[in-house]
């Protein structure tokens, strides 16, 4: 049952997120579609690279179109970026759905007042990000090692489908 569970809620994710995420890098040109394992290890790794150099000279204001991307960046990129980046989105909504589920408390939330509030805000999100950057933990209570091997045979699936079939192929059947 937890395989299943795990695979739902993990797997898929990670799948379907490598497939687009890489169909999109195919897209953009940012990567060779047709490139061997390690030529295609190594222009990442330089992508990687090449992001925090501009993610360095940007305004933190400033959001643009790849804001999903340098997301994943920041993550780590990859296999584990794409992992921490998934769970940090979810636990992202269901502390959203807690909030709008529990709306008349939401007086209760000032009770510290203004300062107290910017506080808890930040104290939630650094725990937010240390649950994704540990997302292993959360996604299996009884076995990291199955987490793991979920997550990694999901990614490693959408991969191999974004190789095999053109992007523009499926992308051009929603334009």
């Amino acid at each position: 049952m937890e395989i299943l569970k795990v695979s739902l809620v993990l797997g898929v994710p990670m799948a379907v997120l490598s497939w687009l995420a890489f169909s999109w890098l195919y897209t953009e040109g940012k990567l060779d579609q047709d490139a061997d394992r390690k030529q295609a290890a190594a222009d990442f790794k330089a992508l990687r690279e090449s992001n925090k150099q501009e993610r360095k000279n940007k305004s933190a204001l400033n959001i643009d179109q790849d804001y999903v991307f340098d997301k994943w960046m920041w993550f780590g990129g990859g296999f584990y970026g794409l992992a921490a980046l998934w769970t940090f989105v979810i636990v992202e909504l269901v502390d959203l759905a807690r909030f709008l589920w529990n709306l008349p408390s939401f007086i209760t939330t000032f009770d510290g007042g203004v300062m107290g509030f910017i506080g808890d805000f930040i104290a939630n999100q650094i725990g937010n990000i240390i649950s994704a950057f540990l997302w292993f933990n959360y996604w299996s209570e009884r076995s990291v090692a199955l987490a793991f091997l979920v997550a990694w045979i999901g990614y490693w699936l959408g991969n191999q489908a974004a190789k095999r079939i053109k992007p523009a192929q499926v992308f051009s059947q929603f334009r």
